[in-house]
């Protein structure tokens, strides 16, 4: 783990060092990462995010940071998993709802190379259903809308 520590300028961030395992793409900067536990399993390797399939891919549990630079494939590079990133891949849930304002959590629970906000509480019904998401940063600018956008987030992947 590489530490930059608060000083008059730059907040405080951390990040670590990962292989991209994703072999159709380089990771650009701002893109979410999940840990890859299908080919690799070896917790070095990062890959494309998986959808919502109750596995540790979904609802953000394999979240493994935000690139903080580009990584070709098989390459490694820095990750950041905590801290203040000017430029994340953010889009709202589906439906726009809720709409990305700041302050609102953001997870990975798509098969998409950014983060997003999900919806909140399910709908009552006579079955009790958990939304389980892990909130792995929450957002400090706004994004209204589902097509992807760079925008500053606070990440909170440790």
């Amino acid at each position: 783990m590489l530490f930059q520590r608060v000083n008059r300028s730059n907040p405080e961030k951390v990040f670590i060092v990962a292989k991209n395992t994703y072999d159709t793409a380089t990771l650009t900067n701002g893109q979410a990462v999940m840990w890859d536990y299908a080919s690799d399993a070896d917790g070095v390797g990062v890959t494309k995010p998986a959808d919502q399939t109750g596995r540790a891919g979904s609802y953000g549990t394999a979240f493994a940071g935000i690139a903080a630079e580009s990584i070709a494939p098989g390459e490694y590079g820095l990750l950041q998993v905590y801290g203040y990133h000017s430029a994340v891949r953010v889009r709202s849930n589906t439906g726009d709802t809720p709409a990305v304002v700041a302050g609102t959590a953001l997870t990975q629970k798509n098969a998409v190379f950014c983060l997003e906000s999900a919806e909140p509480a399910p709908v009552a019904t006579s079955t009790l259903t958990v939304v389980n998401f892990r909130w792995v940063g929450f957002a400090l600018a706004a994004r209204a809308e589902f097509t992807t956008a760079a925008i500053a987030v606070f990440i909170k992947g440790l």
